[in-house]
């Protein structure tokens, strides 16, 4: 914790002198609109307080999709109001687990006008690889690509590397992870009022635990830290209560030190809601022959105010295709003739 805060710290110093760095306000946080798991798990590297992640993790850490081991999609859209316009975000992605790895694939655009601080209208790209090198040890790798119009035509291209290591128990805390992840290593949008947003070679990490479980009740709580090009830094913190297994409350709060020093904001706490439940899709024989009988599906939506004139609204559906086998094979050794 120490360390933590003193990291912290650093780049508060850090950040203080950077007034170089000239990103539109909130577009570091460009390639996380449009869908709400983004927030709802504190855009967290590290999968946030209970693990949760889909396509869409790849924007935040490629390592994150290792362990998943059915196909899967997600398919979301974001709102930002503003004083007169609104922006709009949507994203659609799909995973697709093999004996080489996890591929994942991610489109998603962005549509902010002023008075939106506007990035203008943008279009980008990720498609990632992960896969587990030991049983706790995930990494990961991504390219993207994208492109910008509206304040001036311009591109984006590079690549993002990310690790994830889980601890496991940690004292009193459980399934304990740390993450860390290299973003946007290339070319970041820029227009004819701001540069480089995203933040170019954007250094990120990130610690989460579960606090407790049992089969009605579950939370953790999750605190990231990313530094945009060592010129600025942001900090995210989440918690997340799970119930029954069935819904997830999300609580957390987002801080950005370019934005706070040139009186941006600051974002108000988040608040996110999941609901999971397994629908039968049996009857198709396509279905039924790639063993997808039954499909968990996933409704979120997300509410953040970020300043006094413009509120987030976000809503999501995630699907994952089949079920997991739990049970262990039975092997019976007959009686001998």
């Amino acid at each position: 914790m120490k360390k933590f805060i003193s990291a912290i710290g650093l780049a508060a110093i850090i950040t203080g002198g950077a007034y170089a760095k000239d990103p539109p306000p909130y577009g570091e946080n460009l390639f996380l609109l449009g869908f709400p798991g983004f927030i709802a798990n504190a855009a967290s590297t590290v999968g946030g307080g209970l693990y949760d992640a889909g396509p869409y993790s790849i924007n935040m850490n490629p390592a994150l999709t290792a362990p998943l081991q059915r196909v899967s999609a997600d398919l979301g859209a974001s709102i930002m109001t503003g004083d007169a316009d609104a922006g709009f975000a949507f994203l659609a992605g799909a995973l697709l687990p093999s004996r080489w790895g996890v591929w994942t694939g991610v489109l998603q655009g962005a549509f902010m006008e002023a008075p939106l601080y506007p990035p203008g209208n943008t279009f980008s790209g990720h498609f990632g690889w992960a896969r587990d090198v030991t049983e706790n040890l995930y990494a990961g790798v991504s390219i993207f690509a994208g492109a910008t119009s509206k304040y001036g035509d311009n591109f984006a291209a590079g690549l993002d590397l990310g690790f994830v290591y889980r601890i496991g128990n940690l004292s009193f805390l459980k399934d304990a992870r740390v993450s860390a992840a290299v973003a946007n290593i290339g070319k970041t949008f820029s227009n004819d009022a701001f540069d480089n947003f995203p933040g170019v070679f954007t250094v990120k990490g990130g610690f989460a635990a579960v606090l407790f479980e049992n089969d009605k009740f579950s939370a953790g709580f999750s605190a990231d830290l990313a530094i945009p090009t060592f010129k600025n830094a942001l900090l995210s913190l989440g918690a997340e209560l799970g119930i029954v297994k069935i819904i997830t409350v999300s609580l957390g709060w987002d801080m950005n030190i370019w934005e706070l020093v040139h009186e941006i904001g600051p974002h108000t706490p988040f608040l996110g809601i999941a609901v999971k439940w397994t629908a039968n899709t049996g009857g198709s024989d396509i279905l039924m022959k790639q063993g997808w009988e039954k499909t968990d599906l996933s409704v979120s939506t997300l509410y953040q105010r970020l300043d006094d004139k413009t509120n987030l609204f976000s809503a999501g559906l995630s699907a994952e295709f089949g079920s997991i086998d739990k049970d262990p094979p039975v092997i019976k050794l007959g009686e001998a003739e």
